[in-house]
C-alpha cells in the first residue's frame, strides 16, 4: 500500500518544501529535513537500499539515512564541491591583492562609454557559450566567470543578482563533441557527434541563444530598474568604493591580468585546442593562484606579507564551504530522496506512455524532463532515463531519433538555471550573496522562453 502511495506522498513533501522556501525558512535545514523525510519514506515503502553506489550499510536503516548524507557529501566534495571551494578561494585571493579591483578599474573606462552596461551583460552570456566548448561543467564554468567577469559587471553598474542570473545560465546549450551529454544524445540516435553539432545543434543553437540573450538583457534591465526604484538595490552598491578605487590606482596594471590566468589556461589546454594537455578547472585555478603569488612576490619583495595574503585562498575556501557547499550537500540528499521514492520514475513512465505524435511526444517528454530537472537540480537523471527510448519511439512515430533526443537535451539544460537546488544556481547565488530564489526569479523568463523557442525551432526543422 505504502509502496504505491510513495510517489504521491513525495509530491506532498515537495509541496511542503516549496512552501517552506516561500516562507523564507533556512534553506539548508529545510532541504536537510525534506531529504531525510523523503528517504525515510522510501525505507518505509520497502526500498532495498537508499545508499548511493559505493556506500555500505551501517547495519541499521536509521543510521543509513545519515550514512547516505555522508556518502553524498563526500561525492559532492570530490567533484562539484571541490571546484567551488577552489574557485571561492581564488576569488578571495584576487580580492585580497587587489587584482580584481584593478581589472574592474581598467575595464570600467572603455565600457562606461557604452550606453548600457547590459550590452556587456549580454556579451558575457555569449562568451559563456563559447567557453562552454572547452569548459563543459556548468558549475565549473559558472565559477570561472564569477571569478573573472562578475566583479567587472558590478563595476559597470549591473546588479549582483542580474550578473548571477546570467552566469548561472551560460550553459543552457552544451555542444558536441566536448560535452558528454551532447555526445550521449548523438550516440543514442546513431549520429556522429560532429554531424550532430553541425547539422542539428548549430541551426537551433544560434537563433535560440540570440533569442535567450534578448530575453535576458530585457529581463535583467527591467528587474534592476524595478528593484532600484523600490530601494532594494542601489547604483552605489554595484560600483567600486572610493577606497577600492584609490587602492586599485596604486596597483601595477599587470595585476589586472591575474584573474584571467585560469581562463587563458583552460581555453588553451583542452581537447579541442592543445589536445596533449588537458586541465581541470580547479587545477587551472591552483596554477593561477601560485603564479599570482610569484608575481606579487616579485613586485612587493616582501615575503612575509605575500605569504600572509596568499593564505586568503584557504580562508576563501572555508567561506565557500559554509555558505555554498553545505547547501549542495543537502540538495543532493533531497534529489536522492526524489529518486528513491519513485517520483522520478513515475514521471518518466508517464512520459513513455504518452500516445501522441512526434512533436507532441517531444513536448511531453521535455516537460517531464523539465519538471524533474527543477525538482532535483539536475537534468542528468531524467535525461539518461528517457533518452534510450528515443530511437524506438521515433521509429514508431515515423520521425528521426536525433530530433526527439535533442528536445530532451534542451529541456534538461535550459531548465537547470530555474531550479533553486541546482548546483550552479547555489554556487552563483552564494558568490553574489543573494538567495537562490532571487536567481531563479531572474532566470524564469529567459530560460523558459528560450526553451519554448528552441523546441519550436527543432519542431520546425522536423517538418
Amino acid at each position: 500500500m505504502l509502496e504505491t502511495l510513495m510517489p504521491y506522498l513525495a509530491i506532498l513533501i515537495v509541496i511542503l518544501t516549496g512552501w517552506g522556501i516561500v516562507k523564507n525558512l533556512q534553506v539548508n535545514i529545510l532541504l536537510l529535513f525534506a531529504g531525510l523525510a523523503l528517504n525515510l519514506l522510501a525505507v518505509l515503502g520497502g526500498v532495498d537500499s537508499i545508499l548511493p553506489r559505493g556506500a555500505h550499510t551501517t547495519g541499521w536503516v536509521g543510521f543509513d539515512l545519515f550514512e547516505q548524507l555522508r556518502a553524498l557529501s563526500r561525492n559532492q566534495v570530490s567533484t562539484t564541491g571541490f571546484i567551488i571551494l577552489v574557485a571561492g578561494g581564488f576569488a578571495a585571493y584576487m580580492d585580497k591583492i587587489g587584482a580584481s579591483d584593478k581589472l574592474v578599474l581598467i575595464c570600467m573606462k572603455p565600457l562606461s562609454r557604452l550606453k548600457s552596461p547590459y550590452i556587456v551583460l549580454g556579451a558575457v552570456f555569449i562568451l559563456g557559450h563559447f567557453l562552454g566548448l572547452v569548459v563543459t561543467s556548468a558549475a565549473g564554468l559558472a565559477m570561472l566567470l564569477a571569478v573573472s567577469v562578475y566583479p567587472l559587471l558590478l563595476g559597470i553598474g549591473v546588479s549582483g543578482v542580474a550578473a548571477a542570473a546570467v552566469i548561472a545560465s551560460v550553459l543552457v546549450f552544451s555542444y558536441a563533441p566536448s560535452s558528454a551529454i551532447a555526445v550521449l544524445t548523438a550516440n543514442t540516435a546513431g549520429v556522429d557527434p560532429m554531424v550532430y553539432l553541425i547539422n542539428h545543434q548549430l541551426p537551433v543553437a544560434v537563433p535560440s541563444i540570440i533569442f535567450t540573450l534578448i530575453l535576458h538583457v530585457c529581463t535583467q534591465y527591467y528587474f534592476d530598474k524595478k528593484d532600484r526604484a523600490a530601494g532594494i538595490i542601489t547604483q552605489s552598491s554595484s560600483t567600486l568604493s572610493d577606497e577600492k578605487v584609490k587602492r586599485a590606482e596604486k596597483i601595477p596594471g599587470y595585476y589586472a591580468l591575474l584573474p584571467l590566468v585560469p581562463l587563458v589556461l583552460l581555453f588553451t589546454f583542452n581537447k579541442l585546442v592543445y589536445k596533449t594537455i588537458v586541465l581541470d578547472v580547479a587545477t587551472a585555478m591552483f596554477i593561477g593562484w601560485v603564479f599570482a603569488i610569484f608575481v606579487d612576490l616579485a613586485t612587493r619583495l616582501d615575503l612575509v606579507a605575500v605569504f600572509k595574503d596568499g593564505a586568503a585562498m584557504f580562508q576563501g575556501m572555508g567561506h565557500m564551504l559554509t555558505s555554498v557547499v553545505g547547501l549542495i550537500f543537502v540538495a543532493a540528499l533531497f534529489a536522492a530522496g526524489l529518486q528513491n521514492t519513485g517520483l522520478v520514475s513515475l514521471l518518466i513512465e508517464a512520459a513513455k506512455g504518452a500516445g501522441m505524435g512526434m512533436a507532441g511526444t517531444g513536448i511531453v517528454v521535455s516537460i517531464v524532463i523539465g519538471i524533474v530537472t527543477v525538482l532535483t537540480g539536475s537534468g542528468v537523471a531524467s535525461f539518461t532515463g528517457l533518452v534510450p527510448i528515443a530511437p524506438a519511439v521515433a521509429a514508431g512515430l515515423g520521425g528521426d531519433a536525433i530530433d526527439l533526443a535533442m528536445m530532451m537535451q534542451l529541456a534538461s539544460e535550459y531548465l537547470r538555471p530555474i531550479s533553486p537546488v541546482a548546483g550552479v544556481v547555489i554556487i552563483v547565488a552564494g558568490f553574489a550573496n543573494v538567495s537562490p530564489l532571487a536567481v531563479v526569479r531572474r532566470n524564469l523568463i529567459p530560460c523558459v522562453g528560450g526553451l519554448v523557442f528552441s523546441l519550436a525551432m527543432t519542431i520546425f526543422m522536423m517538418l
